[in-house]
């Protein structure tokens, strides 16, 4: 039995089997960037070969993780207020002056070790231009360059590879990709205190690659963590020896306060990491007495005023390893 391809995974369809019409139809509902699906919209300022560049970098990206999708000629890309990037309507087709041949030659010739496994498909709009569909395998002969710089696919953006990734790479490991979310559900109140119901989740994107010895640590400030009715320390810890892809890891903890704190802006730092993936940050800030509402909370945006999940920890802010360490010293 043959693995599913990215192509199947994402449009249920071999690559070469899709057409201009089944682009359409994908994006009439928003659709937002994964770690194997990165969109290119073609506009017509800037010289078309900046524009081949960024391929390049996203198809060395895909090359060094876990392979994917390009869609060069997508709708025009926006983020949303916590830099996701997403994209619907009308795509952007384009003449490359290319065919299907030459464009695998020119991505081949320009990243180092020369790749296999690229599968490029031009989709006509039948006026003469084209949406560009490539599909990147994820690499055997890892890690791979382009212009000198090693670039990786990591919480569906493409970036330079941090040199722990480097070095994994060049030892051949893979890394799960773990993601962590934190959620508000519910809201109650008792005398003078509140309660703030939090759902978190760990979940392991990496299909075949399990991760051992995870860990996470919630660090909440103003507020008491109750975990099962029981007063937890803060920041809280806790370990679980696996987690696999299909089976995340799931559950609630609540932060109690009193009248008085309610009044200031809750911080929730959320780290998580394991045995082999990087350790990552997940930081929220919610306003409750934006909306004061008790009960279920259907939309956790009423209150929360900042959200940025599956970062890096250097890419959180640009402070010093010193500064990050008096932060979370001084909550």
């Amino acid at each position: 039995m043959k693995a599913m391809t990215h192509s199947l995974s994402i449009f249920g369809k071999n690559i070469f089997d899709l057409n201009y019409q089944d682009l359409e139809l994908f994006f009439q509902t928003e659709q937002e960037e994964k770690l194997n699906l990165e969109f290119k919209s073609y506009v017509n300022q800037g010289p078309y070969k900046e524009k081949e560049n960024l391929i390049k970098k996203s198809v060395c990206a895909l090359l060094n993780s876990e392979g994917g999708i390009i869609i060069w000629g997508a709708p025009i890309e926006t983020k949303d207020t916590n830099g996701n990037t997403k994209a619907s309507g009308n795509l952007t087709p384009f003449d490359s002056g290319l065919d299907k041949d030459k464009l695998i030659n020119t991505l081949s010739d320009s990243i180092i070790p020369m790749p296999i496994g690229i599968k490029v498909n031009f989709l006509n709009d039948g006026n003469g231009k084209f949406v560009i569909i490539i599909e990147v395998e994820k690499s055997v002969e890892r890690p791979h360059q382009y212009d000198n710089r090693y670039y990786v696919r990591l919480d569906g953006q493409t970036r330079v590879a941090p040199h722990y990734l480097i070095k994994a790479l060049i030892k051949s490991q893979d890394f799960p990709v773990i993601r962590g979310h934190i959620k508000l559900k519910n809201i109650q109140i008792s005398g003078n205190d509140i309660f703030l119901t939090f759902r978190y989740l760990l979940f392991n994107t990496s299909q075949f690659n399990n991760e051992k010895n995870a860990f996470i640590r919630i660090v909440v400030h103003p507020g008491d963590i109750y975990i099962n009715q029981a007063l937890m320390s803060n920041p809280y810890d806790k370990d679980f020896p696996l987690i696999s892809h299909g089976r995340p890891i799931m559950s609630s903890f609540i932060i109690k306060l009193n009248t008085s704190q309610i009044q200031n802006k809750i911080d929730i730092i959320f780290q998580f990491g394991g045995e082999k993936s990087p350790s990552k940050v997940s930081t929220y800030k919610y306003d409750i007495m934006k909306n004061f509402v008790s009960g279920d909370v259907k939309d956790e945006n009423i209150y929360l005023i900042e959200k940025r999940e599956n970062s890096l920890p250097s890419d959180v802010s640009s402070n010093t390893d010193d500064d990050n360490i008096n932060q979370l010293l001084d909550l």
